[in-house]
């Protein structure tokens, strides 16, 4: 079950960060950060960054990862399962 778990957090944090860096759902929180802090700012780059963005997301692997109950692994399979079905139909033609 700890290996299901951490898969599911990885795939969670895949899934956070996209959400938060890249897609059209966040994106008037990037322009309220850009405009705030201004384009060359160090929040502007943070917002924008996946590697930035998921050090700051992965701490809610360890929940998951530690506590491997059913109904825990169930949330965070939930942006996990979306993650993996938008790879999936990007790779449709």
């Amino acid at each position: 079950m700890i290996a299901l778990a951490t898969l599911v957090a990885f795939l969670m944090v895949a899934r956070l960060t996209r959400l938060l860096v890249e897609d059209r759902l966040t994106v008037g929180y990037r322009r309220w950060v850009v405009k705030k802090y201004g384009k060359d700012s160090m929040p502007a780059y943070f917002v924008h960054c996946p590697w930035c963005m998921s050090m700051w997301v992965s701490p809610l692997t360890v929940p998951v990862i530690l506590f491997p109950y059913p109904w825990v692994v169930a949330i965070a399979a939930v942006p996990a399962a979306s993650y993996v079905a938008g790879f999936l139909a990007s790779r449709e033609q």
